[in-house]
């Protein structure tokens, strides 16, 4: 193995050992500390073929933890994974691995829940799902069954 990418490795795997990150991420990193374009990808190769950076598990521990603090529907998380560099195949399936244990609708209707008892008004609480990345359609189902649910309490 070359120096550079010997001295590119040994950047990447500190910058790992600190935190999960995705390979556009790590490259980014490495090519504003000047390492040469193909150190950097030799680099990057060597701690994929080690197992040491993986862009599945890099999307699936990103969705668990920004899940766990916020309730985010599944067009926001795409968008949020693939602006970081995240291919779209690895990232859907990231996200349907999440909510294949996690329902979508239990998050909506929770969120729903927050924004209504933060007295807003039916058109922001629209406007903050959607912001939150939830479906218009599923939107819609909750102000539904919500709204019945209250009606009759």
């Amino acid at each position: 193995m070359d120096e550079n990418v010997k001295a590119a490795v040994q950047c990447a795997a500190r910058s790992l050992a600190r935190t999960e990150q995705c390979r556009a991420s790590l490259e980014r990193k490495l090519l504003q500390k000047e390492f040469e374009r193909d150190a950097v990808q030799g680099a990057l190769d060597y701690l994929e073929e080690k197992h040491y950076l993986d862009d599945a598990r890099y999307a699936s521990s990103w969705v668990r933890t920004h899940c766990a603090v916020r309730e985010y529907g599944r067009l926001r998380l795409l968008r949020e994974l693939v602006m970081r560099g995240v291919k779209k195949n690895v990232a859907e399936n990231a996200i349907e691995d999440y909510f294949s244990t996690q329902s979508e609708e239990e998050l909506c209707a929770r969120a729903y829940n927050r924004f209504l008892n933060q007295k807003k008004d039916a058109q922001k609480i629209m406007k903050s799902l959607v912001d939150r990345g939830f479906s218009y359609n599923m939107i819609q189902s909750i102000f539904k069954e919500e709204g019945e649910r209250y009606a009759t309490e």
